[in-house]
């Protein structure tokens, strides 16, 4: 019955999520892919298109070319599809290389190979890091600063010629934004077409004007949308605050265009000349500018005036949240759904040595409560105090090879993780061979690894089955998400990508990070957690469950909680982030703002764990299904080389 549920919440909740997506009918949605050629390599670009009901080439409407940020996909841009098109303009949003389903990866960006004035020093190491370093490098800059960028654009010059052909468009009114990597596409797009009207850059990096010839590269009715709290330096000219920017020569000259400085929310300049800019400031950090309201609606009247436009909608009237708060519910009912599917398949009696009653905590051979406070404690310390330095290393330097770890963000994840687990096993190894759990006489099944009848050994039949299951129970989730995306165009998300379909290519790299999960769930969020740091059980099953959730998520997450105050409470108070101020921006952007995806995915998988240990008795179940959730959400929708 609850598996039912689970089910019937999903399809009604993405039917109610399709039908607002498409404007409540105004709006026809569909996607697809467009080919394109990279030097000599030849691949293809995924989109999503928009069209406003009535438009057709009889009727052509203006249009807006969108992309996406780093570590998203072209649905993160759904806010600006959606409200687009009910205001009469087409929206195009599209994977830019490395990203969804486009089939090109990073690497034909290019990288740059000259000395900019923001840079330190002349940037080397593995190709993925000169990629990520030098992503302030445009190929519309002069010759001596642009060699070796391919294609600073991502696919959006080939996004702009696919729109300009569809003939239900004005090819003389079309807009371009972005989001923080999308706003440097924005920018070489901009440049390869001077005829854009309009350009909206959600957090973008503003360039000095002698970098290109600024006599012949025109960029027409530029808005900026600035985040407060922006993360990354180089979105606020590598200054520590945001406040003050105004009255920068960057800013108020090169940007600008103006003598003096200048006024935030306030437009300067003509529609009519392109020359108008305007810098909106947003009380939110980087990646929620993508959803913020007064964003969008400072986009909204930007586009309508340079396009020409004159909706009957008001500016700040928007049905965008509804749609992303629909499919988290989706996607959490389907989390849930596994749960009474697991009950299900537990009854069967292949499955049933899978399942042992739970020992009392009583009964269990573990450390005292100093020892355990203490233990917490160092892992808590561990875990935050090497999580922007070992992040930011496996993510740009960490020597991979670069065919095989294909995940960029990915590679951080796993070498700041692996390193976590290899520093728990020693420790539990030597504890429980040498320490105080060989002198207390701890055994396997104390640990959640063996079973009542042979407490010091390993059950391999056991093992086999929980990981059967575990593909099993996420193999239906994933058939959910296959015929959610088939059937109404949607996956399950909340703004960012979190389950996707596979495509070939990504579900080759799931497998390979799903043996660095499995290591660190079955290590640290199992045995580590659910073993040597287990909690005596409360008065009722709900109480147990929601306080060893709790405590999960204070001993898994409590250090990336630790960075997050350390990161923003100086931000808050003006002094700027944190990660720069302590360490260096190189150890800031994208760990930082990361954490807002993090905390709660994890959260919620460690309350999955948290039940399955409870049900099975056994660490294996719920650290296999964990870990492959987290696999298919780095594989899935993170960008690759």
């Amino acid at each position: 019955m609850a598996f039912c549920v689970c089910i019937l919440l999903v399809v009604l909740s993405m039917c109610i999520a399709a039908w607002v997506q498409t404007g409540f009918g105004k709006i026809r949605v569909s996607t697809g892919s467009f080919e394109t050629r990279t030097g000599d390599t030849p691949g293809s670009i995924a989109y999503k298109l928009y069209v406003p009901a009535g438009a057709d080439a009889n009727h052509p409407v203006p249009a807006v070319l969108v992309m996406h940020g780093y570590q998203n996909d072209k649905e993160t841009s759904a806010a600006y599809g959606i409200e687009l098109a009910r205001r009469g303009i087409a929206a195009l949003s599209v994977d830019l290389y490395g990203h969804g389903n486009t089939t090109l990866g990073m690497r034909f960006r290019g990288w740059g190979r000259a000395k900019l004035t923001n840079l330190d020093k002349t940037v080397s190491g593995p190709e993925r890091f000169l990629i990520m370093m030098t992503f302030s490098i445009m190929d519309f800059f002069k010759p001596e600063i642009s060699a070796g960028i391919k294609d600073s654009s991502m696919g959006g010059n080939d996004a702009y010629r696919f729109l300009q052909s569809l003939d239900f468009v004005d090819a003389d009114r079309i807009g371009i934004t972005g989001h923080s990597m999308g706003t440097w596409a924005s920018w070489s797009t901009g440049a390869a077409f001077p005829g854009h009207r309009a350009i909206v850059l959600q957090c973008g990096e503003l360039f000095p004007s002698g970098y290109y010839d600024a006599a012949s590269v025109k960029f027409n009715n530029v808005l900026l949308l600035q985040a407060r709290y922006d993360e990354f330096d180089y979105f606020r000219d590598y200054q520590k605050n945001v406040i003050g920017l105004e009255k920068t020569p960057l800013r108020y000259r090169d940007f600008m265009g103006q003598s003096a400085p200048v006024d935030w929310n306030r437009t300067y300049g003509s529609f009519a000349e392109g020359s108008a800019r305007r810098m909106e400031l947003l009380q939110t950090n980087h990646r929620l500018t993508t959803h913020d309201s007064r964003a969008l609606t400072a986009a909204m009247n930007w586009f309508t005036n340079a396009l020409d436009v004159k909706p009957s909608l008001a500016d700040s009237n928007h049905i965008y949240m509804i749609k992303e708060l629909l499919v988290l519910l989706a996607m959490l009912a389907a989390l849930v759904s596994m749960l009474p599917l697991c009950l299900l398949f537990t009854t069967l009696p292949f499955f049933a040595p899978v399942v042992q009653p739970l020992e009392k905590t009583e009964n269990l051979k573990l450390l005292s409560p100093k020892s355990r406070r203490k233990t917490a404690v160092i892992s808590i310390l561990v875990s935050g105090l090497t999580f922007p330095f070992l992040g930011q290393l496996g993510h740009g330097l960490m020597p991979v090879p670069e065919n095989i770890f294909r995940m960029t963000i990915g590679n951080g994840f796993i070498t700041w993780l692996t390193f976590l687990m290899l520093v728990s096993l020693f420790m539990l190894l030597h504890w429980y061979k040498k320490g105080e759990g060989k002198k207390m006489g701890v055994t396997l099944c104390d640990l959640g690894l063996g079973d009542r009848a042979a407490p010091v050994k390993l059950n391999g039949q056991v093992i086999c089955k929980s990981v059967l299951l575990a593909f099993i129970l996420t193999g239906a989730m994933y058939l959910l998400v296959v015929l959610s995306a088939a059937i109404f165009q949607l996956d399950f998300r909340f703004i960012w990508p979190f389950f996707r379909p596979f495509t070939p290519p990504r579900l080759g790299q799931f497998f390979v990070y799903l043996p660095f999960y499995a290591a660190f769930f079955t290590v640290n969020a199992g045995v580590k957690l659910y073993g040597q740091l287990r909690l005596p059980e409360k008065k009722t099953a709900v109480g147990t469950q929601l306080a060893w959730w709790g405590y999960s998520v204070f001993i898994m997450l409590g250090g990336v909680f630790l960075i997050v105050l350390i990161e923003y409470i100086p931000f808050f108070l003006g002094m700027g982030p944190g990660a720069d101020l302590l360490f260096s921006p190189l150890f800031g952007g994208p760990f930082m703002s990361v954490m807002i995806l993090l905390i709660p995915q994890f959260a919620i998988f460690f309350f999955l764990s948290t039940w399955l240990y409870r049900k099975t008795g056994r660490i294996y179940l719920g650290s296999f299904i964990v870990a492959i959730l987290a696999s298919w959400v780095l594989s899935g929708g993170s960008a690759m080389f």
